[in-house]
């Protein structure tokens, strides 16, 4: 599985755009092997991509993953990661924003930023979970 994961990697990294479509139709879950590969990637891209595929995919193990994304000093993650928590959102992930919202960045500026953005998702959130549209 992790070969295949790889691949998909390289050709992303190549600018093709088969890769997500490729990994979103696999039938195993991958995501346990997709977060071993994350937390040993370098490119923030990279890591932000595999953050979608979790997300995209829907499984259980996402909102781990997504959680843990989360906390990433790259921008381009956690904002992956906070679009994971919209098309995730439940009771649950909506404790996670809150939680999220705590979190101190890099600078002052980085840690405002990241909170008026986990504000914005933490509205979807609720709006969704109110609603009564979230899984």
């Amino acid at each position: 599985m992790e070969e295949i994961i790889r691949a998909a990697v390289a050709a992303y990294r190549n600018g093709e755009e088969e890769p997500l479509a490729a990994l979103l139709e696999l039938e195993a879950d991958i995501v346990p092997a997709m977060a071993e590969l994350f937390r040993a990637e370098a490119e923030p891209d990279v890591r932000a991509f595999l953050v979608r595929v979790a997300w995209e995919r829907h499984e259980p193990t996402s909102v781990d993953f997504i959680v843990d994304a989360l906390s990433d000093a790259s921008e381009e993650v956690w904002q992956s990661a906070l679009g994971g928590t919209v098309a995730l959102a439940s009771p649950e992930i909506l404790e996670v924003l809150h939680a999220a919202k705590m979190q101190e960045r890099a600078d002052a500026a980085m840690t405002r930023r990241f909170q008026m953005c986990v504000d914005e998702a933490i509205l979807y959130v609720e709006g969704l979970v109110r609603a009564g549209n979230y899984r």
